[in-house]
C-alpha cells in the first residue's frame, strides 16, 4: 500500500511540475548595428494576434521581448524592419521565430541589422547572413 502512495505522489508531482513551472520564456531580440546615427524601425506580429511595435531602436541598442510557446499552438513571429533617411530600406522576416511542434523553453533568436543586410544568431550561436535590404 505504501508503494502505491509513493507512486501516486510521484506521478502527481511530475504532472504538477510540467504544468507551466520551470520553463524559461523564449526571447526574440532585434539589434541595430547599422551605424552611428541610424535608426531601426521594428514592427513584429505573431500568428496568435500578438503585436509589438512599432519600435525605434537606436544604433548599438536592442529591442527584445519574451514569450511562451504553447504546446498545441505553434507560434510564429514575423518582423518588418525599416531604416534609412526616408525609411527606404526594408525587409520582412516572415519567420523571425517559429515554434516547434513540441513546447521549447529558453530559446533565443537574435536578428542583427547591419548596413549590408540582416544576420541571425540562434541561441547565441551565429548563423550568418540571412537577408539583404530591399529598397523602395
Amino acid at each position: 500500500m505504501s508503494n502505491l502512495i509513493v507512486f501516486v505522489l510521484a506521478i502527481a508531482m511530475c504532472f504538477g511540475l510540467n504544468e507551466g513551472s520551470g520553463c524559461a520564456l523564449n526571447t526574440l531580440k532585434l539589434r541595430n548595428e547599422l551605424g552611428r546615427g541610424s535608426l531601426l524601425k521594428i514592427d513584429c506580429t505573431s500568428n496568435q494576434n500578438k503585436k509589438t511595435g512599432p519600435r525605434d531602436v537606436r544604433f548599438n541598442q536592442s529591442y527584445a521581448f519574451d514569450f511562451e510557446e504553447v504546446h498545441s499552438h505553434r507560434i510564429v513571429w514575423a518582423c518588418h524592419l525599416r531604416h534609412g533617411p526616408k525609411l527606404e530600406y526594408h525587409q520582412s522576416i516572415w519567420r523571425a521565430y517559429r515554434g516547434a511542434a513540441t513546447k521549447r523553453c529558453g530559446q533565443t533568436r537574435t536578428w542583427i541589422a547591419r548596413p549590408n543586410g540582416i544576420y541571425m544568431n540562434k541561441n547565441f550561436v551565429p548563423q550568418g547572413f540571412r537577408f539583404a535590404w530591399l529598397k523602395r
